[in-house]
This record gives structure tokens, C-alpha cells and sequence, in this order.
């Protein structure tokens, strides 16, 4: 469709919906007429802006076609003429409420910026996105726009007697697609009082109106193939192939090891082989997950074209493998429509290849009022985005992974933050500095990193950057506090020896401090080399002065010498609590070991932290105020 021929339509709509309520008004129409006419506005306005690609202006089109305006304009000469105030009404009522679903659906294509390829909504449990596609359902089918895959199931394979025709069981399905089941009860599960069997009947029909479309279509499409034989016509056999015989197909690719077939009368059953023998049973004894898959691919095969498909968890507990195999083979059958995915499973949204949105929260009511942010490309891995963007708690990035011991003591000190462990010391720092970059999110990011022999003036300037270091060398050292030692005797009742615990400690550090400097030296080279770079040089000659002068600035031994100066001083003052702030070595936790008589300290300092609050405030202080 050509740009100027939707905004032709758009624009006639306008004139002819402000004709018509310029002579028929009534006080309850304005606010709804406002709503009407600020949609169509807003639909030229967006073509105006090119805010719509080229590729939606059919489905656009299609859509302000169900306003049902061309109805109204044809029936206005007979309202003008027999002054017929009750037509008026029905027009007028029509094209309002058509107005409010078919708002919806325009509102939720602009929301998630006019594309056409596939989208993943990510929300938490409790943001609203049931009640999204709820909502979303009624617009679609009243609209005849696609449809909504609910989350709620209640899949009872039927069995029949006969097989009802085409047309009765389509009609049947069609119908079906229009009801939005949101029953929220709480049922008193006993003999005597059970689910009301209304409510079952009404949940449970689901597959039967489906597998009876499916085998309708089935029947009507042979019966025409046999007549066009019969008749002597030539006839295309890819036409042959029904709905249900794609759907057992793709069935049987994704399930192995049994084929699910249909009869000769119209019964569905699985075949499969045991000791090179073929067993046969019905269908109704599928599992739960080939169930879900024979309801899912059904209903997007018999979907109309150019259909919007709402998924509501898609995850359908299946295997991821399968999983990933069955909606990449559904949107490939149905490449004309959009999947628009609604889940919490980030897993699942990482395997989609698709635009990817955060959908905050959503109310019922005008879908203009929903809660959606598109989430942009970032440095942050994006399943690691999508993981986080929600949370209504700050975020801190760590060193180490889920279990490791500087996740677990960053979520016993900082339980009002959402822990994040990344890969490494540069993943806090690049993460921090990017998730701050996101304009719309709830919260704030900070980084916590190891000092990693750290200048001063280096873990200033990240500070203000939200990224911060602790009071000790590395996270292990928390557990090497004196009054942290103390604490943990007294919760273990183990006498204390904590000069024995220092001295050797000292020892240690004043037998290592050779290394310590030569450790330190190369990192302070390393960072010299992050944070700076050889000047450009227009000649050669230019680009070795450059070089020379860039290498002047490392002064190794200089740096060495003042080092080992400081490390010494702290030997000969005994400063046992800077010499933890400086001292990088994993296995000091042996030296308490030794002196207690048991063996896994950093566990059991663990279990002490979180037993004891004293002690979450006493490690919390070796930490900025953040």
C-alpha cells in the first residue's frame, strides 16, 4: 500500500466521523468522540512523521477498516433523510467501541515502535502482564487482528462419535476466540463441593472446539479434493495438505520416537515401536507438554492471516531444546504474522530473536496508560539487562558468580540491593557505568571491585563513577577482622587466640613482601597502559619520540623501592589492620584453621554471618556508605 493511500483513508475517516457528530451529540458521547478522534489524529500524524514503516501500512489500514467507519458513511444519507435518531445511535455506539479495541492495538504496535519483526515483552510476576493479554485478547478477536495464547490452560484431548462438519465446527472456534476466560476463584477442592462443572465445561472444551476445527478443515478440505477428482478437474495436490496434517507434522518432528497420526475415521492416535513391535494408543493420553504443543501449533495454524499472535508463557514448561524448535518453526509456518511474547523467563527471551521490551507494569484500562520500555542495545550482555532492568531495588554489580563467596556476603550485608555477580573486576566497572547510561529504570547501579593494589587516586576516580572498594585487600580478608575473629569464637565457643592468628598473619605478610611489591608494581604498569596512550606521530621519528615518552612515565624500581618502603613499615609497626588492606593472599583463611582445630572457615564464617546481625554491621563498616 502506498503511503499517500493511507492517509487518504485516514483523513476521510476523520471528515466523515466529524460530519457525523457535528449532527448527531449527545452528552455521553463527548469524551468517548475525544478518544475516537484523538486516535485518528494521532494515526496521520504518524504517518506524517514516517513514524510508521511502509510494511505495517496494510496491517494499519486493516485496522482502521474494523472502526467500521465505511458502514457509518454509507448509512448516513438514510439517517439524514428519515431522521432515523435510533440508527444514529447504533452507528454512533458501533464506531466507539470499536474505537476503544481497535485503539488498543494500534497503541500497543506504537508502543513497541512500529516494527515487524517478532517481540518479547519481559515483566516480573505481579507487573500485569495476564491482565495484559486479557485485555489485549478482546481487542484482537473483536477486531479480527489475531490472537491471544493465554497461560491458563485446561487441555482435555476429546474423543467423538462423529466428526462435526467444517463450517459448524470453525464457526464454533471462531466464536470461542472472542471469550476472554479470567476466572480468579478460590474453589473448596472436596467431594462434596468441588469446581463447579460449569467452569470445568467452559475451561475444558478449549482443545475439543480446537481438534474439531482442525479435523473439520480436514474432511471439507479431502471432500473438495475428492469432488474435483470426480469432476475430472486438474487438481493441485499441495492444496490437499490440511491444517491438522501440518499440525501432526510438526508434532511428530518435535517429539521423538512416537508419530501422532489420524485414522481413516477421524480418530488421533500415537504409534510407536517396543521390542520391534508398533503399539498403538489414543490420543488423550498425550503428557501434559504434547498437549500443549499439538493446542499451540493449532491455534497459530488456524489463526487468520496477518494475524497478531499474543503469547502468554510461552516457556510451556517444555524442554528449553524443544521449546526454542517449536516457536522458531511456528514463526517461520507463519511469517506473515507478528509473535509478541509476554514471559518472566529471561532464558527464554534470550533465545528469541526478537526486539525486546520491559514491560514494567500494566492496568487494566486504555492501553495508552501501560507501563513499556524497549530495551536498547548495551553493553551489558543482554540477558544480564533484561535480569536487572526491572529491579525496583538498586543494583550492585560483584565480582565471582551466583554462589561464590563475594555473592553470598554482598547479599547478606546488601539485602536492599539486587546482587548481580559479573565475570570479572572490568565487567563491574563497564556494566556500572552503562546500566547509569539507561535513561528510564527504576533504580541506580554501583559496583563493588577488589583494591587489586589500587592507587588511591585510582579508587577515587571510580568512586565517582558509583564504583567502590573495601576497607581490606580482597574479599577473603573480611573474615580476617579481628572483632569478626572474636565474634566467631564466641558463636563457636572456641577460645580465642587471636595474637596467635595475628602473628602468624605478619609473618606471613612480612615474608611475602617482596612479592607483594613485585605484584603491585605490575598492576600499577597494567593500569598506566589502560588509562593512557602513545601519542599520535605524523612521521616515524615523531612516533618513536612519542613512544619514549610514554614509556618514561613507568618507573619500575622507583615504584618498587617506595613499595617494599611501605610494606616494611607496616611490618615494623605490626599494623596488622593495614596489613590486610594491602595483603593479597587466599589462603590466610588456613591460619585460623589451624589455630580453631577445624577446617572450611570461609563456610563456616558464613553461617556465622548470617546468624549474627552484629556481624552484618560490623563487615558492613568495612564498606562505603552506599
Amino acid at each position: 500500500m502506498d503511503k499517500q493511500v493511507l492517509l487518504d483513508k485516514a483523513n476521510s475517516y476523520i471528515t466523515c466521523v466529524k460530519s457525523f457528530f457535528d449532527e448527531y451529540r449527545d452528552e455521553w458521547v463527548y469524551e468517548k468522540e475525544d478518544r475516537l478522534m484523538t486516535l485518528l489524529n494521532d494515526v496521520v500524524n504518524d504517518i506524517h512523521d514516517n513514524a510508521i514503516p511502509y510494511y505495517l501500512y496494510e496491517r494499519i489500514a486493516k485496522l482502521l477498516d474494523t472502526l467500521a467507519i465505511e458502514e457509518l458513511r454509507i448509512n448516513l444519507h438514510n439517517c439524514r433523510n428519515k431522521h432515523d435518531l435510533n440508527l444514529y445511535k447504533q452507528l454512533s455506539d458501533n464506531i466507539i467501541v470499536n474505537s476503544l479495541f481497535v485503539g488498543k492495538t494500534y497503541y500497543l504496535l506504537k508502543a513497541i515502535g512500529f516494527i515487524n519483526s517478532n517481540v518479547v515483552l519481559i515483566g516480573a510476576n505481579g507487573c500485569g502482564k495476564t491482565t495484559f493479554a486479557n485485555s489485549i485478547r478482546e481487542s484482537l478477536e473483536k477486531t479480527d487482528n489475531g490472537i491471544v495464547i493465554p497461560a491458563q490452560k485446561l487441555l482435555i484431548f476429546p474423543t467423538y462419535d462423529f466428526v462435526p462438519t467444517y463450517k459448524s465446527a470453525y464457526e464454533t472456534f471462531i466464536n470461542r476466540q472472542k471469550e476472554v476466560l479470567d476466572d480468579k476463584q478460590t474453589f473448596n477442592a472436596s467431594k462434596s463441593n468441588d469446581i463447579p462443572y460449569d467452569l470445568t465445561l467452559k475451561y475444558g472444551s478449549e482443545m475439543r472446539i480446537l481438534v474439531s476445527a482442525l479435523l473439520g478443515e480436514r474432511i471439507a478440505r479431502r471432500d473438495e479434493y475428492c469432488s474435483s477428482i470426480h469432476t475430472g478437474d486438474i487438481v493441485d495436490t499441495n492444496k490437499f495438505k490440511s491444517k491438522l496434517d501440518e499440525v501432526l507434522e510438526i508434532w511428530n518432528n518435535l517429539i521423538e520416537h512416537r508419530t501422532l497420526f489420524c485414522d481413516n475415521s477421524g480418530n488421533l492416535k500415537i504409534k510407536y515401536s517396543n521390542n520391534d513391535e508398533t503399539k498403538e494408543y489414543p490420543a488423550y493420553k498425550m503428557s501434559d507438554g504434547e498437549r500443549e504443543i499439538f493446542y499451540v501449533v493449532g491455534r497459530v495454524l488456524l489463526s487468520t492471516p496477518s494475524s497478531l499472535i499474543v503469547v502468554d508463557e510461552p516457556e510451556l514448561h517444555l524442554h528449553k531444546a524443544i521449546l526454542n524448535k517449536l516457536w522458531d518453526t511456528l514463526e517461520q509456518k507463519r511469517s506473515d504474522c507478528m509473535f509478541i511474547y509476554l514471559t518472566h523467563d529471561i532464558d527464554f527471551a534470550s533465545m528469541r530473536m526478537a526486539k525486546k521490551c520491559w514491560l514494567k507494569s500494566y492496568a487494566s484500562g486504555i492501553l495508552e496508560d501501560w507501563d513499556l520500555e524497549p530495551i536498547s542495545e548495551n553493553d551489558i550482555p543482554e540477558a544480564l539487562l533484561m535480569k536487572i532492568l526491572g529491579s525496583r531495588k538498586k543494583v550492585l554489580f560483584c565480582e565471582g558468580k551466583k554462589n561464590s563467596l563475594d555473592c553470598q556476603i554482598f547479599e547478606l550485608l546488601f539485602p536492599e540491593f539486587t546482587i548481580t555477580p559479573v565475570a570479572s573486576c572490568k565487567d563491574v566497572i563497564n556494566y556500572t557505568r552503562a546500566f547509569n547510561k539507561i535513561e528510564s529504570k527504576y533504580a541506580e547501579a554501583y559496583g563493588i571491585i577488589d583494591r587489586d593494589f589500587r592507587t588511591t587516586e585510582q579508587l577515587d576516580k571510580l568512586k565517582t563513577e558509583n564504583v567502590f572498594s573495601y576497607n581490606v585487600a580482597e574479599i577473603e580478608n573480611l573474615f580476617l577482622l579481628e572483632d569478626f575473629i572474636k565474634g566467631f569464637a564466641e558463636y563457636k565457643n572456641e577460645p580465642c587466640e587471636i595474637s596467635k592468628i595475628k602473628d602468624h598473619i605478619m609473618e606471613l605478610f612480612k615474608r611475602d613482601v617482596q612479592q607483594q611489591a613485585s605484584f603491585y608494581v605490575t598492576q600499577k604498569i597494567n593500569y598506566y597502559f589502560r588509562e593512557y596512550q602513545v601519542k599520535k606521530g605524523k612521521t616515524i621519528g615523531e612516533v618513536e619520540n612519542a613512544f619514549t615518552s610514554f614509556i618514561s612515565e613507568i618507573h619500575i624500581k622507583e615504584w618498587f623501592d617506595e613499595r617494599v618502603k611501605y610494606l616494611n613499615e607496616i611490618v615494623d609497626n605490626n599494623n596488622y589492620p593495614e596489613a590486610i588492606l594491602v595483603y593479597n593472599n587466599k589462603g590466610l583463611h588456613s591460619i585460623i584453621e589451624r589455630v580453631f582445630g577445624m577446617s572450611s572457615y570461609n563456610k563456616k564464617a558464613i553461617e556465622y554471618l548470617k546468624a549474627s546481625g552484629d556481624a552484618r554491621k560490623l563487615l558492613r563498616k568495612a564498606f562505603p556508605q552506599i
